[in-house]
């Protein structure tokens, strides 16, 4: 068996990011706020109560980090990482649930008077500047978030680019109102953002429980086999067959183990060695975790030479 552990540095950085996270959520709620009690715009209003979702979800997130990162115990032997799922799955339920509230708040709007939306230029700027920083914001967690194996980052980074499309959706729709003094166009973004959230909120919630019901990754699994099949077809071959291949991971560490198969001939100790190679290679092709091999006697059927006593 061979243990990997990611780098301190790595782990610290997933915190920062969090907690930049946490930061760039208030700054844009105050700038979509500030917006909305400026204008009274039906569709700031929306994009502002979505701010106080980033807000929420960055906490829970930086909070799932921190416990995912505890070393495995007696009550948690494959670690916490799990953490990290379920913190996007709550992720998603609150962006739907926030676009719910938005497509309740909008179709009420449609049914009273509607008063003329005031200082629209100004309100467009501040909507405009919350969605650059929330914009940048989500492609660096999204980057980090994959290149670290980190559910939480990712998840947080997609909700902020998903921001930044609906803002600019806000920043069109009013650009429209300002020019054809249609107000209705307003309500109609707002109810439009509405039905987006609804959306990215379900697919969040859809892939974060597939991790948490430990569907196998489809990319690590080809990596792994990869990383496999190099050392059937070598010459001599190194084993002679693989099976029962079994992988999992939460966040960032992943869980492997397979039986390998190799010539009769060999001694315990020259199995061990090879699987030993074989997992830190199965290692390298996936990340941090553990990798566990289990040595069985190929039964000839292979017909290689090396299998012959």
């Amino acid at each position: 068996m061979v243990t990997r552990q990611a780098a301190t540095t790595a782990r610290k950085g997933d915190t920062i990011a969090a907690s930049i996270a946490v930061a760039v959520g208030l700054i844009g709620f105050g700038l979509k706020g500030t917006g909305w009690i400026l204008t009274g715009s039906e569709a700031i209003f929306s994009d502002a109560l979505e701010s106080t979702v980033n807000i929420v979800a960055s906490i829970v997130a930086l909070a799932a980090i921190i416990y995912a990162r505890r070393p495995a115990d007696a009550e948690h032997p494959y670690g916490h990482g799990k953490a990290e799922f379920a913190s996007a799955a709550l992720e998603g339920v609150m962006i739907a649930f926030a676009g719910v509230v938005v497509l309740v708040h909008s179709l009420e709007g449609m049914a009273r008077a509607r008063p003329a939306i005031e200082r629209l230029d100004l309100g467009l700027w501040l909507v405009f500047a919350s969605g650059v920083l929330n914009g940048v914001t989500g492609g660096g967690l999204l980057w980090w978030g994959k290149r670290n194996d980190s559910a939480a980052l990712v998840g947080d980074g997609r909700h902020l680019l998903a921001d930044l499309l609906t803002t600019l959706g806000v920043i069109g729709a009013l650009l429209l109102v300002q020019a054809t003094g249609m107000l209705w166009i307003d309500t109609a973004a707002a109810v439009l953002l509405a039905t987006i959230l609804v959306i990215v909120g379900g697919r969040q919630i859809r892939e974060s429980l597939s991790s948490l019901l430990e569907r196998q990754d489809a990319g690590d699994h080809a990596k792994i086999c990869a990383a496999l099949d190099r050392h059937v077809r070598s010459e001599p071959a190194t084993i002679c067959s693989f099976d029962s291949l079994r992988h999992r991971h939460d966040g960032r560490a992943h869980w492997i183990d397979m039986h390998l198969r190799v010539p009769a001939k060999l001694t315990v100790a020259q199995g061990h060695a090879i699987a030993t190679v074989i997992e830190r290679e199965v290692l390298d092709a996936v990340g941090e975790g553990t990798a566990t091999a289990h040595i069985e006697p190929c039964d000839g059927r292979c017909g290689r030479a090396s299998c012959r006593c």
